[in-house]
């Protein structure tokens, strides 16, 4: 199961919603448009998987963000009346019906609200796989794929501030992301020095520490979460890729 290229997907927190849409905050706008940096991709592609061409899609995504800043659309979502992926969905596919092609061919070469790459973005659509999934559930696969991303970014992250970055490297094939089969594990603890009971142990820890991590990104966009609503939450993101 590749990750998606996108990695930039960080913890997007209820905390941060309500810090984005509190005016008294000083830092209210760049948490609002962290929020929607952060969300682009998912966007992008249910636009185009609605039908819309490269140059419309890119269009309606500015759009759409620049509603959600201009009009402080999020000071509407409420994290007791379901997840921070399906309210924006809604509100975008709302937009979406209001507006004409025409409209964003008028607009078109305005100020970017969302900074990204137009052919990155397309690059990475046209690599989705051609199939007959709808644009809901390549939604909320890119939302899952860029969940699963941050999460071994973060890993990662944690690796490297250890000093580890080469067990790191060794140990992530074992993670089940590798387009190759799963590594001999004799030959990875022969590479690193280790013993093959060392080495099982690393990678259990690594495991362990990676659930945490997917853990951690899932539970950011509910509301006070309980142990239930993350693993509910997570078996649905799951079920998408």
């Amino acid at each position: 199961m590749p990750l998606s290229r996108h990695a930039s997907f960080v913890q997007t927190q209820w905390s941060m919603v309500r810090r984005a849409v509190d005016e008294r905050d000083s830092g209210s706008q760049r948490a609002l448009g962290q929020l929607c940096q952060n969300c682009w991709y998912p966007i992008y592609a249910f636009i185009r998987r609605s039908g819309k061409s490269p140059e419309d899609a890119e269009d309606l995504c500015q759009g759409f963000f620049e509603r959600v800043i201009s009009t402080r659309l999020l000071a509407g979502a409420d994290p007791e009346k379901g997840r921070l992926r399906t309210f924006l969905l809604s509100c975008l596919k709302h937009y979406m019906a209001d507006e004409h092609d025409r409209a964003f061919a008028q607009k078109r070469g305005a100020g970017k609200v969302v900074e990204f790459s137009a052919l990155s973005a397309e690059e990475q659509y046209l690599a989705e796989p051609v199939d007959t999934v709808t644009p809901d559930r390549l939604y909320q696969k890119q939302w899952a794929l860029q969940v699963i991303a941050t999460s071994m970014q973060e890993l990662e992250s944690t690796y490297q501030d250890e000093g580890k970055q080469a067990l790191f490297a060794a140990l992530k094939p074992f993670l089940g992301f590798s387009q190759s089969s799963e590594p001999n594990y004799q030959s990875v603890a022969d590479a690193l020095g280790l013993n093959l009971n060392t080495l099982k142990s690393h990678i259990r820890r690594l495991r362990e520490r990676w659930r945490d991590c997917v853990m951690s990104q899932v539970a950011a966009t509910l509301d006070n979460p309980t142990p239930d609503e993350i693993k509910a939450e997570l078996r649905e993101l799951l079920g998408c890729v």
